[in-house]
């Protein structure tokens, strides 16, 4: 931070004007920077408020105390501002007193008198008139005659440079607490990222001797606000209280906060224009803790029943606090069950502090637990009120903990989980994996309280977004999962700051998203230097950023651009990713032409690249798209003559036995030929419109031979077929080939199947598939059994045991799981392949399994 100084001299010119000089010169030889008046006024400004600045602005306030400095205003003004500021403060004695000559020297038109009656007010010395601040605090001995002053210089030196961490913080937070408290606490004021981060662990740091200084309300403030605007103003405590008792409510607000817990404020925390009672409904289910200033005003506050009503129906932790004898028949019955705190006599120091102990002891005990709970209800409730939007359910690691602690709630008696809570947990596990997601956020720690605010906020929208502290789950390979976000998502946000265009975890994110062809959009969170512009990935700097500290860092603002960039061109960005998961898929299993395009889905991939061609869109195909969509193009046409070739052979066997038989009576029977071929030609395509069977396939191959007129049989001509019935019945082919391909389809996957297997009884068929579920199918009915839900990622093997009891199947996640066929639930995970698993067996005793991996290994299961 610019201009913050080592230290603030405050002196009386008359006696110590020549001391503080020299003294300013020894300490800045020390390397150390020194606010001295004399240096650091310029021409022309307000003398005061430069005072008042170099005071803000330096960890340390030196006092030479002399007789002239302990009794000038001037002096005064500064060490009330010093103590204001809570700064260090280091006395220096360097005059005892003056005498009369020293005095009469300065003051040649005095008389007797007026030396006595400056006596009498004890001008003439230090002591008498001593700030009471500057009286306790131990003194650096300067007295000239008396002091050796090189040795009192390195004991004020080592004074300065003691803690001096933990001072220049002090200086460093209340410097940007008042520019926030100047500009009217706006948000963007606030601290944000890792900073925020040491600001809390400075607040709460405790010294085992006097500390060198201790943080101002504002600094509290300051911090705790931060942390509330980091965590979306989710708090930790929620103040009920009546009106009237508003002193006694800021008193124990400001001990709180200086605690670095976050309080929520009905006076900051209303946004304008919002419904009151919904705000305050908010601000309490934000909350850990419920806590209530009991008092006579407050039990008669129709706000504060309205309050302790939502806070008992949402389960809140509820800690009362007797602020104020009170008649116990008034007290809510559901009150009279807790314990009380008594904070009557909150007046004296001393029963207070005793008093709010017992206050902090409670609110940390079991946080952990009441802080889920917290999370857990505002997550609830916001899906909930958008009519159960799906974006907004938990995975990965995040349904991972709130299903722990669902399990740990149901077992407690006091503060249980709601239903709701319960639900939103099991919509949630119930929740097919996406194949692919909107949005993956990259970004550096620092800069975590923004990613947390993006995330939240694109999930709102109904947007799907990768976002590390919700889809990384605890065991999880990280750079792994980092990689398959990235594939599975349609744009990579990229949040940049200093941190992160240094950072080699970010540097390595960004080259696969490149690689992988990804749209790539830029925040710039933090202005960054010329060295840390160089430092700038080539696919960032190429990319024109939204710049979030436009409209005066106002977060909605700018999330509405980046909105608008999102949605640019989206059904484009959509299947750029679906076409490169499935090349990529494709590339990893050794091009294996089974997993090639095929049908309409080649026809929508070619399309696409076409489209994507002609129109240059952005992001443009990579080579590895095209690659497979014309791979999969040419194994489509090399399958197609081989049906020509198969088909013509078939048809040119008919088309001789058809000769043989209508050789004779040539002329006369070629009309009957051609109503014969037209009437078959009919009756296949109405038995298609009705109910097809293979049956309609040999008919129409059979008409279609019938109709070959190029070829000679036995050496003779055939009959002529005409051309409208050569139309007619080529349409009845086509038609029964259509139909015989989707005869008895089995519908139920939302994506490509890759794995297949029949039951040992040929009662059932199992299906896997890249929408992460196995299927069991009746035979017969071609209904589904059951969906088996449990695999993260693509399944890519299938098999049955050989009583047909259980189902095994290998995934992209690198598991293996075992099912109860009947049950459809996961009888074991087997955990042990790093990559991809793509072959599993049972032996024919069913006593092992085997699985095949991209991990090189084979693993034999018991």
């Amino acid at each position: 931070m610019k201009n913050v100084f080592d230290a603030f001299i405050s002196y009386g010119r008359p006696d110590s004007k020549a001391f503080a000089t020299k003294l300013n010169q020894r300490l800045t030889a020390q390397s150390l920077n020194v606010w001295f008046d004399q240096e650091d006024i310029p021409l022309a400004v307000n003398f005061q408020e430069q005072i008042d600045d170099g005071i803000e602005k330096a960890d340390n306030f030196l006092f030479i105390i002399a007789p002239h400095s302990v009794n000038s205003p001037y002096c005064l003004k500064e060490i009330e501002l010093a103590i204001k500021h809570n700064k260090r403060i280091i006395p220096l004695l360097h005059v005892e007193q003056i005498n009369q000559e020293i005095w009469q020297s300065r003051n040649p038109n005095k008389t007797e008198d007026d030396w006595k009656e400056y006596q009498a007010k004890g001008q003439h010395s230090s002591f008498p008139n001593m700030h009471p601040t500057i009286g306790k605090i131990n003194w650096v001995y300067f007295r000239e005659k008396e002091d050796n002053f090189e040795t009192s210089l390195t004991g004020l030196v080592e004074a300065i440079e003691k803690d001096a961490d933990y001072v220049q913080q002090h200086s460093r937070y209340l410097i940007q607490g008042l520019e926030w408290q100047r500009n009217q606490q706006q948000t963007n004021y606030l601290l944000v990222g890792e900073e925020r981060q040491e600001a809390e662990a400075w607040l709460t740091r405790r010294f085992n001797e006097q500390p060198p200084c201790i943080p101002t309300d504002l600094q509290c403030e300051f911090i705790s606000e931060s942390t509330k605007n980091a965590n979306n103003l989710l708090t930790q405590v929620f103040l009920a209280y009546s009106d009237k008792d508003e002193g006694i409510k800021e008193k124990i607000r400001k001990t709180l906060m200086r605690e670095g817990l976050t309080i929520w404020r009905n006076k900051t925390d209303i946004k304008t224009g919002s419904a009151f009672t919904e705000a305050i409904n908010q601000g309490l289910e934000g909350a850990d803790n419920f806590v209530y200033l009991l008092s006579p005003d407050s039990l008669e506050s129709p706000y504060c029943q309205q309050e302790l009503a939502h806070a008992l129906a949402n389960n809140k932790r509820i800690i009362p606090l007797l602020i104020e004898e009170t008649d116990l028949d008034f007290i809510p019955s559901q009150l009279k069950e807790l314990q009380f705190i008594d904070l009557t006599g909150h007046e004296d120091v001393h029963k207070y502090q005793s008093d709010v102990d017992k206050l902090l002891a409670e609110l940390k005990k079991d946080p952990s637990y009441y802080e889920k709970q917290k999370t857990l209800l505002v997550k609830a409730l916001k899906w909930q009120k958008q009519n159960r939007n799906p974006s907004l359910l938990l995975r990965g690691y995040n349904l991972q903990q709130f299903e722990a602690w669902l399990k740990v709630a149901k077992q407690r008696n006091d503060y249980p989980p709601l239903p709701l809570q319960e639900e939103f947990i099991t919509a949630s596990l119930n929740k097919p994996e996406e194949a692919s997601l909107e949005v993956f956020i990259s970004y550096s720690s620092t800069d975590s309280d923004l990613a947390r605010k993006l995330n939240d906020g694109l999930q709102e929208l109904g947007k799907t977004t990768w976002f590390d502290q919700e889809s990384i789950a605890t065991g999880a390979d990280f750079q792994q999962e980092i990689y398959r976000g990235i594939e599975s998502s349609d744009n990579f946000l990229f949040i940049i700051s200093p941190k992160s265009v240094n950072s080699p975890y970010c540097a390595s994110e960004v080259e696969y998203a490149q690689k992988l062809g990804k749209r790539i959009v830029t925040i710039l969170h933090r202005k960054l230097s010329a060295k840390d512009n160089k430092n700038l990935p080539p696919a960032l700097a190429s990319v024109q950023y939204l710049d979030f500290n436009q409209h005066g860092g106002e977060f909605a603002a700018n999330f509405n651009e980046l909105v608008r960039t999102l949605e640019t061109d989206r059904d484009h960005v959509r299947s750029h990713t679906e076409w490169s998961q499935k090349a990529l898929k494709w590339q990893k299993n050794d091009q294996d032409e089974d997993l090639l395009l095929r049908g309409s889905q080649l026809a929508i991939a070619e399309n696409w690249l076409s489209e994507a061609q002609k129109n240059e869109k952005k992001p443009p195909a990579t080579d590895l798209q095209n690659k497979f969509i014309h791979k999969s193009s040419q194994y489509r046409r090399k399958n197609e003559w081989l049906r020509v070739g198969l088909l013509a052979s078939f048809i040119g066997v008919v088309a001789i036995g058809s000769g043989v038989s209508i050789y004779f009576g040539l002329q006369s029977r070629k009309l009957a030929l051609n109503a014969d071929l037209q009437s078959q030609a009919s009756k296949i395509k109405y038995g298609l419109s009705v109910e097809a069977n293979p049956e309609e396939l040999i008919q129409a191959i059979e008409a279609t031979a019938k109709t070959q007129d190029k070829k000679k049989v036995l050496g003779l001509f055939p009959l002529k077929v005409e051309a409208t019935t050569i139309n007619q019945v080529n349409s009845s082919l086509l038609a029964a080939l259509g139909k015989a391909r989707e005869r008895n389809l089995l519908e139920g996957h939302t994506s490509s199947v890759n794995a297949i297997a029949f039951s040992p009884d040929g009662k059932y068929i199992v299906s896997g598939s890249d929408d992460n579920t196995v299927l069991l199918w009746d035979t017969e009915s071609g209904k589904i059994v059951h969906t088996f839900k449990g695999h993260k990622y693509t399944v890519n093997a299938i098999a049955f045991s050989p009583d047909g009891k259980y189902i095994v199947s290998g995934s992209d996640d690198n598991t293996v799981l075992l099912w109860d066929t009947e049950s459809g639930k996961i009888v074991h995970t087997f955990k042990g392949h790093k990559y991809t698993v793509n072959a599993i067996a049972f032996s024919p005793d069913g006593k092992y399994i085997v699985s095949g991996s991209d991990d090189n290994t084979v693993l034999l299961w018991d």
